[in-house]
């Protein structure tokens, strides 16, 4: 999994992750920003699972939820938290690529980690 962090013209940080990681990289822009104090929630939260204090941890941002476990980290659009089997018509098919990804919990930590120094003051 690669990233890369930059700012926009509007000296806002944005986050591209590797292709099959992009929702990450959207996370980490839109969920996070500049803030370190959600930031540093979600490394609390990291270490938490890592020292088996919780098992699993699940955030809902504004237009994502990210699931944590001591295996990996999911990020999910809520546009597709739906029963897909009801809402929608046979043989439809979701475009997820930008809108679903998963990943390692040390891979995220690392980024997280370096989203963390990149976005500071």
């Amino acid at each position: 999994m690669d990233y890369e962090f930059t700012l926009d013209e509007y000296d806002r940080p944005i986050a591209e992750f590797s292709m099959g990681f992009e929702a990450l990289g959207r996370w980490f822009s839109e969920e996070l920003g500049r803030d370190q104090h959600p930031i540093d929630d979600l490394l609390d939260i990291v270490t938490q699972i890592e020292q088996k204090r919780v098992s699993s941890r699940q955030l809902f941002g504004e237009d994502s939820k990210l699931l944590i476990d001591l295996e990996q980290v999911e990020v999910m659009a809520l546009a597709l938290d739906i029963d897909q089997a009801q809402a929608l018509p046979e043989d439809t098919r979701l475009y997820e690529d930008e809108s679903y990804a998963t990943c390692g919990l040390q891979d995220f930590k690392q980024a997280l980690l370096s989203w963390q120094e990149f976005v500071e003051v």
